[in-house]
């Protein structure tokens, strides 16, 4: 059976003429052709948007991205809470109280450079993993190097007499007596933290009602040569910030230290620990003053003070320390009263400030910008402004508003323009090198021996730095 195909369905293609084909070319991979030259030319590549301007892209990186800003920012906003205090009026003419400032940061912000100062010695000394053997020796070497630099500095500025309570003696000793401190781990430090809460106020308490001793404003090196006992008592009990309460802070300090402050939940934990510290200090403290007779009972007990004059403690703290007629004095929780109460409070406070700094600076780290740069050499800014007010002297009182601002303005401003440029702070410069070189020099490095604690260390060192648990701590001082 034959099938037609309709003329329709026929190809209209014309037929190849007959004779034979033409020889195509055969690339055998020795042809000078490229056959990848045969394709096409890919799209060119759209030019790329010029970038926004950023603080690295106009000056260079800097810092180290080991560095917890946060913890900078924090110490930035201690050093302008002091400047305010040290500058503006603590009492408010129209509302006959305290003023805003006063109520913000009297003591508060002298607190939160302890507990930062408690910080820095937990990393210096390695921060979530404690050294051990012979890097631990030489961090302590290092460590009591710092103690005794800032100690002296601390001494030397005091023969000025200056206009203000000096702290950088008292913050040596504080350094000095952390070392044996440094291989506790976060449940140690705890304890040893509300131990010295506890027990140190009572040993005020004892000391000032025994009256045996001179407290010093300022203990310089010209008292230790002429009045040594009174010298070593106002360190240790008897000064604006007694060693015996304030290693309460240095001990908080250093086990906030050896958590891992870049994790979020260790800061949001921070604020709230903190926040609910804060609020029983305060809370307890008050309702033992105002509603369980507390206020009452100071009255009747304490002689020489009328009812104006107990508030005025309870409002602006003690003129030196708290009076002795009544142990009903250790439920008060004012400014430099260094109760139980009072530590416990001021405690709180520097964790939640901490905290709510670490948590800005995720996100906010560039507007914070000078704060952090102000942080960052708080030793410089604050030898600095210890000196502006006591060339002042008297005269800060009559423009007491101008010089803050004049104050706030320049350290801001040097602080972010030297930081940009050359990073550490002056005294900061020297006082890492002298402090390092000295641990480096007495307990130097060996790569080869026995003992393996150096090169244990550098490898935990190695593996917080891949993990960003480390900061730099060298500007971390006072």
């Amino acid at each position: 059976m034959s099938h037609h195909l309709p003329a329709s369905h026929l190809s209209s293609t014309p037929r190849p003429t007959p004779g034979p084909s033409h020889v195509r070319t055969i690339w055998d991979g020795e042809a000078d052709v490229d056959p990848a030259s045969l394709r096409p030319p890919p799209e060119p590549e759209p030019e790329p948007e010029p970038s926004r301007w950023t603080k690295n892209a106009a000056f260079g990186p800097s810092g180290d991205p080991r560095r917890v800003t946060g913890l900078d920012a924090a110490r930035g906003m201690a050093l302008l809470g002091m400047v305010a205090l040290h500058t503006l009026p603590a009492y408010n003419e129209v509302t006959d109280g305290p003023t805003l400032v006063w109520s913000l940061f009297a003591g508060h912000a002298a607190v939160l450079f302890g507990v930062l100062a408690g910080i820095t010695v937990a990393i210096l000394t390695g921060g979530t993993t404690p050294h051990h053997g012979r890097a631990l020796r030489r961090s302590r070497v290092s460590l009591t190097m710092r103690a005794v630099a800032i100690l002296s500095l601390g001494l030397a500025l005091s023969e000025l007499d200056p206009a203000i309570y000096n702290i950088l003696p008292f913050y040596g000793l504080l350094f000095l007596l952390a070392v044996p401190l440094t291989r506790l781990r976060i449940r140690g430090l705890l304890v040893c933290a509300t131990l010295c809460a506890t027990v140190g106020p009572v040993l005020i308490f004892l000391t000032s009602r025994w009256n045996g001793y001179t407290a010093l404003d300022n203990p310089g090196f010209s008292t230790f040569i002429t009045m040594p006992t009174d010298t070593v008592f106002t360190l240790l009990v008897g000064g604006a910030y007694p060693v015996v309460t304030w290693m309460s802070y240095i001990c908080l300090g250093m086990a906030v230290g050896r958590m891992n402050l870049r994790w979020l939940v260790t800061q949001i934990r921070l604020l709230v620990y903190g926040g609910i510290t804060a609020a029983l200090g305060y809370g307890i403290s008050a309702y033992l003053i105002d509603y369980a007779g507390g206020f009452a009972r100071l009255y009747e007990l304490t002689g020489g003070m009328d009812a104006d004059d107990i508030q005025a403690v309870l409002d602006y703290g003690p003129e030196g320390h708290l009076p002795t007629d009544t142990w009903w004095w250790l439920t008060t929780s004012g400014p430099h009263s260094n109760t139980f109460f009072a530590v416990a409070a001021s405690s709180g406070l520097a964790l939640l400030t901490i905290g709510a700094f670490l948590l800005i600076t995720r996100t906010l780290n560039d507007l914070c910008t000078p704060l952090i740069a102000t942080g960052s050499m708080t030793l410089t800014l604050y030898t600095t402004h210890l000196l502006f007010l006591t060339a002042l002297g008297d005269n800060v009182e009559e423009h007491s508003s101008m010089y803050f601002l004049v104050q706030v303005v320049v350290i801001l401003l040097f602080a972010t323009a030297w930081s940009l440029a050359r990073g550490r702070g002056p005294l900061e410069e020297v006082l890492t090198r002298l402090s390092r070189g000295c641990g480096q020099l007495l307990v130097p490095v060996k790569n080869t021996g026995g003992d393996r604690s150096d090169s244990d260390d550098s490898a935990r060192t190695a593996q917080e730095r891949h993990s960003h648990t480390t900061v730099r701590p060298e500007n971390e001082v006072s």
